[in-house]
């Protein structure tokens, strides 16, 4: 009895996973193509709400509220008209980071474009025309000066000391001539902090008491600064702005700027829209619904699937269908298991990378991230196993229509003989047929087709290598 569940909360569960593995998805992969459309989310939203309505009345309140919003209908369009964009800057930062760190969320690559644009000596090739728009937007009144704004200094990460604490400025723009400074504090995803604003100030008076100061705060949402004192002296900014500026630069400069810069200055302003713009980015867009909606929306996500746990438990079931297979060692990552061929041969025994296993080859179901992948690996080496390691490695070489190794010769830490070219699932398989029993089929009826197929061949060769070696040894 004490494991009981509520009243009505079975039904909540099974109601509450196909919203769930949408707007999972919706959150997490909100720029890939493996987005569904998000009035999808809307019907079982509809349906919930009916499960809740007796007894847990403000999180109705918050379902009905989140139904309701029109934000949603908002997203659902950005996301459709992005799926069909290239966004350059996006594509090399998952190449040289990997997803999940953006080389559009980065402030130093920001402050890096902006002072490049700003710099009226940089080869843009629009000289002042950059510095001009953007002061005039930051409160600087141009009015006074002369038109000519070309021996403009700008300074990257300008460097200050104040009551013995160190600061880096992300922007100084100097003017001798007029006499003039704009100071610009450039945040993206984060805050300020350590009351730097009020530092940099200081500091500016200090070194610059003669010139006229202004000083701007950038940010995607043109947030205030957060002590009240600075208020006044900081005015916000916001990304739009930038954005803005880009665009009309693109607009009237036409063919007479380089085509190179024409095309870096468009990606640059697709990534603004897309990422950092609150009007306009799908992330930030999501982040607003999930902020005035976090009630609705976590009742939603602590039912989610736990993919990977769930397909590992498939997985080791589908292998211990078959005799001729082991389970070995697993790690939150991986399930292992290995030919029973293979433990008749002591040498099999010498691995040392996967302890407690002493297995020198293992097959195994990798998640990337939660898509899972079969690959043969081999243990590193070690002194007991550097010669029969060489032996697999060349006897599955001789054989390129049955392994794919990853490299042409062993490595001295893990060395992959086979790598499959495909995952079991695709995203598909992780909308409803996770609970209907169809994704569950499709991993067993592979591993089936495996085990049929492929591997009796590829177990050959590894046992005949494996005798082969051992008889040399034994002579």
């Amino acid at each position: 009895m004490d494991n009981e569940k509520p009243a009505g909360q079975e039904p909540l569960l099974e109601t509450a996973i196909p919203a769930l593995e949408r707007l999972d998805r919706l959150i997490e992969n909100t720029s890939g193509a493996r987005i569904v459309a998000l009035h999808n989310v809307i019907s079982d939203l509809e349906h919930l709400e009916k499960v809740l309505a007796t007894d847990q009345a403000p999180l109705l309140t918050s379902l009905n509220n989140f139904e309701a919003h029109e934000d949603l209908e908002r997203l659902e369009i950005l996301v459709t008209k992005q799926r069909r964009e290239f966004d350059a800057l996006d594509f090399i930062g998952q190449l040289r980071f990997g997803r999940g760190r953006d080389l559009w969320g980065s402030e130093d690559f920001h402050s890096g474009v902006l002072a490049w644009l700003l710099d009226p000596m940089q080869n843009h090739g629009h000289g002042d025309q950059f510095l001009k728009d953007f002061l005039y937007r930051a409160g600087v009144r141009l009015a006074g000066y002369s038109s000519d704004w070309s021996e403009t200094e700008v300074i990257r990460e300008w460097e200050n000391v104040v009551d013995g604490q160190q600061g880096y400025l992300d922007i100084l723009i100097v003017n001798e001539a007029h006499q003039v400074l704009c100071a610009i504090e450039n945040k993206v995803f984060s805050n300020e902090h350590s009351e730097q604003l009020t530092r940099y100030r200081l500091a500016l008076e200090n070194d610059y008491s003669a010139f006229t100061r202004y000083h701007v705060f950038l940010t995607p949402r043109g947030d205030l600064a957060f002590r009240e004192e600075e208020k006044g002296h900081w005015t916000p900014l916001t990304y739009s702005a930038v954005f803005d500026i880009v665009q009309q630069i693109l607009e009237n400069t036409g063919n007479s700027t380089n085509e190179d810069i024409r095309v870096f200055l468009r990606q640059y302003a697709t990534a603004l829209r897309r990422n950092i713009m609150p009007e306009t980015s799908v992330p930030q867009l999501a982040r607003k619904i999930y902020l005035e909606h976090w009630e609705a929306i976590d009742q939603i996500i602590a039912h989610k699937p736990d993919w990977v746990a769930e397909s590992k438990q498939w997985l080791k079931e589908a292998v211990s269908q078959h005799s001729e297979w082991k389970l070995d060692i697993e790690s939150p990552n991986y399930v292992r298991f290995r030919s029973t061929d293979w433990d008749r041969y002591e040498a099999t025994q010498t691995g040392s990378g996967w302890l407690p296993s002493k297995a020198l080859l293992l097959s195994q179901f990798r998640f990337e991230p939660r898509r899972p992948r079969l690959d043969l690996a081999l243990s590193p080496e070690n002194e007991s196993n550097d010669r029969l390691r060489q032996w697999l490695f060349e006897a599955v070489r001789q054989h390129p229509r049955l392994f794919r190794p990853k490299s042409t010769t062993p490595p001295k830490s893990w060395a992959v003989l086979h790598d499959e070219a495909d995952s079991i699932l695709d995203e598909a398989d992780y909308g409803v047929g996770w609970d209907d029993g169809s994704t569950r089929a499709k991993v067993e009826a592979w591993v089936a087709r495996f085990a049929a197929n492929e591997f009796p061949a590829m177990n050959e060769i590894i046992v005949n290598c494996l005798r082969e070696y051992e008889a040399e040894e034994q002579s």
